[in-house]
């Protein structure tokens, strides 16, 4: 993974549907999410790689995201477009954008588009268009696009490097050190796998989880109760060092219903 050479900029006025959508790209990415305003008194010469997005308005993005578009240098950069959008049907939306970026000079990556709550005009008649949208499915389809389109810019999760996993006991941490670069990178945990080599001990993590699965210990965080997780991911998407990942199989998905079967609150 390159630190720190991506930046998402987005720009969200409505529903917060791009928001959600900038939110689950800048994890995968391990990068700043900042919208129009703060990305202007950005040098955004500086990254490798920079996301735009928006709500799409009057078929094309918010005039805010364009305008730092038009304001950006010449410099080499790959540029990712993202959008939500009300129309069904996939349209030229972001055509204006483009056309700003490739004068600049500017790669683009890739594009994609989702399906955004739209509750204006005539869809107020019927309740709205697109009602939940986007989606677990379509935010998780704009994830996968990201690590398909720059995967070396991506969060690496050294879990799946693991050779031999140790059986998940209550009150054992189980420790795994991966070898890269001469150097350890130490984790620990299972389920809630926390990168030590990561985590600043801020205690975020500790403060979001619901159920008191994590605590600091020697300036780390560890998962001292990781049995009672019930994979809600608040501690991984509050880690601003992205040095959590949780990890599940279905079976794991029943076993949080049949530990917590008598609870009867927080």
């Amino acid at each position: 993974m390159k630190e720190n050479k991506c930046i998402v900029i987005y720009e969200s006025i409505y529903k917060g549907n791009t928001k959600k959508i900038a939110d689950a790209i800048s994890q995968t990415l391990g990068c700043k999410m900042v919208n129009a305003s703060e990305a202007s008194e950005i040098d955004l010469s500086e990254y490798e790689a920079i996301g735009f997005g928006s709500g799409i308005y009057f078929g094309s993005h918010h005039p805010a995201i364009i305008k730092i578009a038009e304001q950006m240098d010449s410099s080499e950069q790959s540029i990712f477009i993202f959008s939500s959008r009300g129309n069904p049907i996939h349209g030229r939306y972001h055509s204006p954008l483009k056309e700003v970026l490739v004068k600049k000079g500017k790669k683009i990556a890739g594009e994609i588009t989702l399906r955004g709550y739209d509750g204006t005009g005539p869809f107020l008649i019927f309740g709205g268009g697109n009602c939940g949208r986007p989606n677990e499915k379509d935010v998780a389809n704009a994830v996968n696009y990201i690590k398909k389109i720059l995967p070396e810019y991506c969060v690496r999760d050294y879990y799946k490097d693991v050779k031999h996993y140790l059986p998940v006991k209550d009150g054992i941490v189980n420790t795994y050190f991966i070898r890269e670069n001469n150097e350890n990178i130490a984790l620990r945990g299972d389920i809630v796998t926390i990168n030590q080599n990561l985590c600043v001990g801020c205690g975020r993590c500790v403060s979001v989880c619901p159920v008191g699965a994590i605590e600091i210990h020697n300036h780390k965080a560890i998962p001292s109760r990781e049995l009672d997780c019930t994979l809600c991911s608040l501690c991984s998407q509050n880690c601003k060092e992205r040095a959590i990942n949780i990890h599940y199989s279905w079976r794991d998905a029943i076993n949080v219903a049949k530990r917590h079967a008598n609870r009867t609150s927080l």
